[in-house]
């Protein structure tokens, strides 16, 4: 396949070019590409971005922390589909210790994107199992500093995982929330049943001394690490002042955090916009906002849970954490990009080149040899009233954006195409060691 006539992005500027695709490799970038027998595409219409990779998504999941667990609306088939249409052809789950080997098997039968799995460790028995897990292609590892009495770790287990994960060369995420301080407030709180208490009793300050005191602990065991879901602007800072340190540590946001704040709690439909950590005031957003260059990958936390189970609760400390973000992480970045927060070069590093080179994705990313994925962005001002998936409702849901996912290539495949799913076979994606070994 043959690319004439790209606008092409990527972390060193705009360029128009051509591109050669054969094989599902991106063969060659230049002028006035000259080849026989390619189907020939124009993208004069359009911005080609590298695919994103998201890095965060809990498809075929369940939430621990209510009465039952609860199943996330979306497995690996619908979940691969909402992402392809959000211009996301590579996806990193969330799996436990009980079941690795089910769910990559799962995967591989129904995904329609390429994907790949971190581990949650919840326990000292779990971290037991961290060499199992890298054995089967996983080389990323989370932790939780918050759910206290089911997720938990204490300061000790996390630098026991740190020193695992370090002698596997894997990476180490957290969670990072201050539980102990979160259980306090919510006994504070106990009789309070409006979706705004989620947000009193996770303030901010639990996650800026979570941050610290895991930057901490990965700086003294050396291990290559990051925070998930960070909401706030001081945890950027906080993080930025350990890598001046020379620690390895990188932080991720989520699109929710750059779009909604604290005033979606006290809509009629508030529980909807539940998720760990909160959403923040608006002057933090804004904050948040400001400092996007700080930030390493975007993820979009998919939990999205169906409404029965958001709404018919009576306290928000009943309601399933997390919402539905991937199919909106491209056009939230990118129309952040254009709307001047960010720029287009650091948007393309976030959601695509950043995550590669995090995850040790030796295939994607971008560049002549790696995935032909590629997506086909048009500059496009529309509100959202519709999506993928088997969520039967959005959190953004009349949220206006400036760009729209028009085409997705998966391999140089078109897997994607204005509003239609048009195929797709995911694989498990290759993970490279630092001392070369791919798994």
């Amino acid at each position: 396949m043959l690319i004439r006539n790209a606008r092409l992005a990527t972390p060193q500027g705009i360029y128009e070019v051509d591109i050669l695709v054969e094989q599902g490799k991106i063969s060659k970038i230049g002028k006035d590409i000259q080849t026989v027998g390619n189907q020939t595409v124009d993208a004069s219409e359009y911005l080609v971005i590298p695919a994103a990779i998201d890095g965060h998504t809990h498809f075929h999941s369940r939430f621990l922390g209510a009465k039952e667990p609860i199943p996330t609306a979306d497995d690996y088939s619908s979940g691969s589909e909402v992402a392809l249409a959000g211009g996301i052809t590579t996806y990193v789950n969330f799996i436990e210790t009980s079941n690795m080997k089910e769910e990559i098997d799962l995967a591989k039968s129904t995904s329609k994107a390429d994907f790949s799995f971190h581990l949650i460790v919840k326990n000292q028995k779990d971290i037991e199992t961290i060499d199992e897990a890298f054995k089967l292609g996983v080389r990323s590892v989370k932790v939780f500093m918050a759910y206290r009495g089911s997720m938990m770790l204490s300061d000790d287990e996390i630098i026991s995982a740190a020193e695992k994960v370090k002698k596997l060369n894997g990476v180490l995420a957290v969670h990072a929330e201050n539980g102990d301080i979160i259980e306090y407030l919510r006994s504070k709180y106990g009789d309070k049943k409006e979706a705004i208490y989620h947000a009193i009793t996770r303030p901010i300050e639990t996650e800026e001394e979570a941050v610290n005191r895991f930057s901490a602990i990965t700086y003294f065991t050396g291990v290559k690490s990051y925070v998930v879901h960070v909401s706030s602007p001081n945890s950027l800072d906080i993080i930025d002042n350990w890598r001046v340190k020379g620690n390895n540590i990188w932080a991720e946001t989520c699109p929710h955090y750059l779009v909604f704040d604290t005033s979606f709690y006290e809509r009629k439909d508030g529980y909807r916009f539940i998720m760990s950590p909160p959403l923040r005031d608006k002057e933090y957003v804004l904050s948040l906002l400001k400092k996007l260059e700080k930030v390493y990958t975007i993820g979009s936390d998919y939990s999205g849970y169906l409404s029965k189970y958001k709404d018919e609760v009576e306290s928000y400390a009943e309601v399933p954490n997390g919402v539905a973000s991937t199919e909106f992480l491209v056009p939230t970045v990118y129309t952040l990009a254009l709307r001047g927060y960010t720029t287009i070069e650091h948007a393309v590093e976030m959601t695509s080149v950043n995550p590669a080179k995090l995850y040790g994705m030796v295939d994607k990313g971008f560049g002549i040899g790696k995935d032909a994925d590629l997506v086909f962005l048009k500059k496009e001002k529309y509100r959202v009233k519709d999506w993928h998936g088997k969520m039967d409702h959005s959190i953004y849901e009349g949220v206006e954006f400036d760009v729209k996912v028009y085409k997705t290539y998966l391999r140089g495949e078109l897997v994607y195409e204005d509003g239609e799913i048009k195929g797709g076979k995911g694989l498990q994606v290759n993970r490279i060691h630092d001392d070369g070994k791919v798994f």
